[in-house]
């Protein structure tokens, strides 16, 4: 049965079914953000990550070393900044309403395909870009001191995450899922080791580190549990991203993205069984607001089509 769903519709289950195991393995992100910084964290689950990557793709037949390297370097570093933002982003605001930043990808989707490709752009396009926008602002929720620069975070990350998705659906079609991803951790974590290194070396302020440790602490010692718990996060994570990847090759970026709001409820859900964690009455306006304006989208590329 599901062989004969079209691409469009097997990508769209894909994504619902990464993106939702994604929310699940996010939120237990927060069991070890006390413990290391967000550069150990992505060292640590991409070294566990890289060898599941490899016995999946032997299992499946699929080659784990990409053949077009110049468009898989060109995605791997928007990923890798877009992830780097969001994590470093996660322990400073309700996971939700980072997550409501992260997924404002839609509206960069749309933005950047018609600066970029001359995608035409209607009336419910630019709807779509106005209420996601009041979104955004609702969940920012600025007071006097203004945005601060971990509320920015996540909408950056949004930013990169919508260009790397473009380019998996252009230019990425013929490569192998599993080549993409591995490309993605090897890169992540080196980079983590990195971050991680330099603030060893250099250590940042006590200000800062008082103020998000996470973001800028150096190398710590971890323990037996720790390496369980990043088994369990590397696991789910593996497994998001392989189907993730997978969908973005099959249906078009602009279709696609609107499945990733399944991540908002998924994320939301387990955020509240895990740690009785919520978003205030305006966050939560401003997650509808902006799913809103990805439905908007996806009507109007449908219509287009």
């Amino acid at each position: 049965m599901f062989n004969r769903l079209s691409d469009a519709s097997k990508g769209a289950v894909f994504l619902v079914s990464g993106i939702s195991i994604f929310g699940f393995s996010d939120n237990l992100t927060l069991l070890v953000s006390d413990n290391v910084s967000v550069g150990q964290f992505h060292f640590s689950r991409s070294l566990i990550a890289m060898f599941m990557v490899i016995i999946a793709a032997r299992l499946f037949g699929m080659p784990v070393l990409a053949k077009l390297w110049k468009p898989i370097a060109a995605r791997t570093v928007f990923m890798v900044t877009s992830m780097l933002l969001y994590f470093g982003a996660m322990p400073m605001m309700p996971i939700a309403e980072a997550g409501a930043g992260l997924f404002t990808s839609p509206i960069f989707v749309l933005l950047f395909s018609a600066i970029l490709f001359g995608e035409r752009i209607g009336f419910r396009r630019i709807l779509a870009v106005l209420v996601g926008s009041v979104g955004v602002w609702c969940v920012l929720q600025p007071g006097a001191d203004g945005v601060t620069i971990y509320q920015l975070m996540p909408i950056l990350a949004g930013a990169c995450y919508a260009i790397g998705s473009i380019i998996t659906f252009r230019y990425l079609q013929d490569e192998s899922a599993f080549a993409i991803l591995f490309s993605f951790l090897v890169a992540i974590g080196i980079s983590g080791a990195v971050i991680t290194s330099v603030f060893t070396v250099f250590p940042a302020s006590d200000l800062l580190i008082a103020t998000a440790p996470f973001l800028f602490s150096g190398w710590e010692t971890v323990d037996a549990q720790y390496w369980l718990y990043l088994f369990i996060i590397a696991l789910g994570a593996t497994v998001a991203l392989s189907l993730m990847t997978r969908a973005y090759q099959l249906a078009q970026t602009s279709y696609a993205a609107i499945f990733e709001y399944a991540y908002l409820l998924s994320v939301s859900y387990f955020s509240w069984l895990f740690w009785d964690i919520t978003p205030n009455a305006l966050g939560v306006v401003g997650i509808v607001f902006i799913i809103a304006s990805g439905v908007i989208i996806t009507l109007a590329q449908r219509k287009a089509i």
